[in-house]
This record gives structure tokens, sequence and C-alpha cells, in this order.
């Protein structure tokens, strides 16, 4: 799974740089207009804004340097005095250069990722996918899981699957091709396979599942008749999540599968205007098995919970349209959304400014730039405390 994280974690890094490129624009319409000495109100906020989200998020995905320059000039954009021209095409230019080596470094192979190791750390790599949530007026209905058990002997399989049905939708197959016609349409959320299949090997069947849209991160157990570790490898390589001995003491399988699903089970929505944040945030939540729904702003955040109730919510402070403190206080005046845990996210860190929305009725507080991981951590801590309370 490691090879999987690091493939992951290297689309999100090239994600980042077609958002750098599409950013780059802005920056250079502010340099020419620089160079001319006159900078008009739409360059210079258009310039401003994109400096300032990359400021918050370029540390997030590794890019400290990155960070620095654009809050510099941001910090020169928000001046009120007479502008120092010369200071701000240097400053501008420096950007752009930036940008444009990242994107040339990170394209060329063997070259370094990163400028820091802040995002190469990663506590749990295991990716699942969760489908099987209906929504119903403003709370959420759960469905029972399910689960494709995949065993070519039939005293085996329906062993496993009577341990199984009181808690989980249990589909049977005997065979790989059966599975995989029945995973493709059934979209379970858990695949138990047997190692050795008649038709074809439970590896084989795996890399099958991870081409297929829908199944590529759907959790696979691999039941091994062999504890030879180059079949354990393949096993992984192919995309298994997990490999267990295949014996008769079930415990141990069924409490990884309980612990498996019942990550499945949670939600949450990312409610941020920055693009290069959600899709962060998203991948990092969804690396810990986490279900995830985003919003672009504030009024796109509530028309989301006016059907749907996530068990956690993260709230970008400061939006166009509608602000985080706005939201906040939507929520707080909703019976059925009050109680739902609310991380507040700003670039601000006032001390003040946290003892006021904690009183407010945000749970938590995490300012930019964040470590996804310690955010996913504390939301994780909250969810757990939430369902203790329940």
């Amino acid at each position: 799974m490691k090879q999987d994280y690091e493939n992951e974690h290297r689309k999100a890094v090239q994600n980042y740089m077609d958002y750098l490129a599409i950013a780059r624009p802005k920056f250079q319409r502010a340099l020419e207009a620089l160079e001319q000495r006159f900078l008009s109100a739409e360059i210079g906020i258009a310039a401003r804004d994109m400096a300032h989200k990359i400021s918050g998020n370029a540390l997030m995905y590794g890019f400290p340097e990155l960070g620095d320059i654009a809050k510099e000039f941001e910090a020169f954009l928000n001046t009120k005095k007479v502008p120092n021209w010369a200071q701000g095409q240097t400053l501008c230019l420096k950007l752009i250069n930036k940008i444009d080596s990242l994107r040339g470094r990170v394209n060329m192979p063997g070259q370094a990722e990163f400028e820091s190791a802040s995002l190469q750390h990663n506590p749990t790599p295991d990716r699942w996918k969760t489908d099987s949530i209906e929504t119903e007026g403003y709370g959420v209905k759960r469905q029972m899981p399910s689960v494709l058990l995949i065993h070519g002997e039939t005293l085996a399989r329906e062993k496993l699957a009577d341990r199984l049905t009181n808690d989980y939708q249990v589909h049977a197959a005997d065979s790989a091709n059966m599975a995989m016609a029945l995973a493709v349409n059934l979209k379970p959320d858990l695949i138990i396979a047997f190692q050795d299949l008649p038709d074809m090997s439970g590896t084989h069947m795996t890399r099958f599942f991870r081409q297929v849209d829908g199944l590529d991160r759907t959790p696979v157990v691999m039941l091994m008749t062999s504890g030879n570790p180059e079949d354990i490898v393949a096993a992984v390589e192919a995309g298994v999540t997990d490999c267990f001995e295949h014996n008769d003491d079930l415990q141990p399988i069924l409490n990884h599968i309980e612990d498996l699903l019942e990550k499945t089970q949670h939600s949450v929505l990312i409610v941020d205007d920055d693009k290069a944040v959600r899709d962060l945030l998203k991948s990092r939540f969804e690396a810990y098995g986490i279900r995830v729904d985003t919003a672009t702003d504030g009024i796109e955040g509530l028309e989301f919970l006016q059907t749907q109730k996530p068990d956690l919510i993260v709230l970008d402070r400061m939006m166009p349209r509608l602000e985080g403190g706005a939201v906040l206080y939507q929520i707080q005046q909703e019976v059925n959304l009050k109680s739902i845990p609310v991380m507040l996210v700003t670039a601000m860190n006032n001390r003040d400014d946290v003892i006021t929305w904690l009183e407010r009725g945000a749970t938590d507080y995490i300012t930019k730039p964040f470590n996804p991981d310690e955010v996913v951590l504390r939301a994780m801590r909250h969810l757990r405390t939430q369902k203790n309370a329940a």
C-alpha cells in the first residue's frame, strides 16, 4: 500500500501544479500592469486573492518557500501607501518564476517533488469506498453495509457468510468471473476474497477491481493459503488492502472487517472556496476511509445541508457570497444541524478570534496553513466523541 499511497500523493501534487498553472496568468497580468505603473483594481484584487490562497495552501502541499513568496506579494498588494513599483515587479516576478520552477521540477522524472517532508507522513494509507448512504429529508438513513464474499469452497464460504449475515448484506460468489460481474453491479462496501479461486487467482481478480470506476477504492481483504512473502507483496501491489492467513479462527478477520466498515459510515462536508484546499483535505479524509462531500462556498454548503446531514463539517472562515461565520450561525439555528461538530478554518491566528468562534458554536479552530493529517486526526477525535455521546 506504500506504493499506492505514493501514487495517490504524486497525483495530488500534479493536480496542485495544474492549479498553479491556472493561477499564473493572474500574476502575469499583474506583472505587466506593474511594469506600466498602473495596477487596476480588477487585476490587483485577482492577483491578491490568488496570492492569499497560495500563501495558505502551498505549505499543505509541501512547498513552504512558495507560500512565503506568495505571502510577501499579498502584503505588497495590501499596502495602503503609494506602491513601490520596482518592489512589486520583483516580488511578482519571483512568484511567477517559483511557480514555473516547481511545475518544471515535478514534471521531470527523478526530481524531488517537495520542499519539505510535511506531507510524506501517512499513518493509514488504505483507501475505502463508501456508497451505502441515502438521504432522507434533513437526516441520513444508513443502509446495512454490503459485503461481497468470494470463495470456491462451499463449506468455508457458508461458514464465513453465517458469521457476517447479522450485521451486513452478504453477497456470495464461488468464482472470480461471477464475483466480477456481481461487483460491477452491486458496488459493495467491502470485498473478501480467497487467494486461490477456481478460474483465476484472487490477486488477478483484484487487479480487475482496481480498474473499475466505483471499485477502485473498495477495500479488498484477501484470505491467503500461502504465507510466502512474495505472494503477499504481489497481492498488495495488485491493490489488496489487507491479507489474512486462511484458517478456522475467523475472529481477527471479523474484527478487522468491522473496523473497516465502521469508518465508511463517517461522512464529512468540506466547505472552502479554495479548490486546492478542498482537494487536499478530500484526499486525506478518503485515505482514512471517510466519505467526503464538498461545497465551494457558504451558500452551496447550506444548500447541501438542506438535504443531508454529515457527521462533521470543515468550514472555511473567509469565502465569497457567504462567509463561514454566517454559515456557522445558520447551522446553530437549525435543531437538526446544531449538534454537528464544526471545525472552523481560517488564515487568521488571534486568540480572541478563537474564543469568539468557540463561543459561537465551533467545535475546533484550525489555522492555515495546516498539516492535513493533523486536521483529519482531530476530526476523527470529534467523530469518536460524538459517537460515544450518542
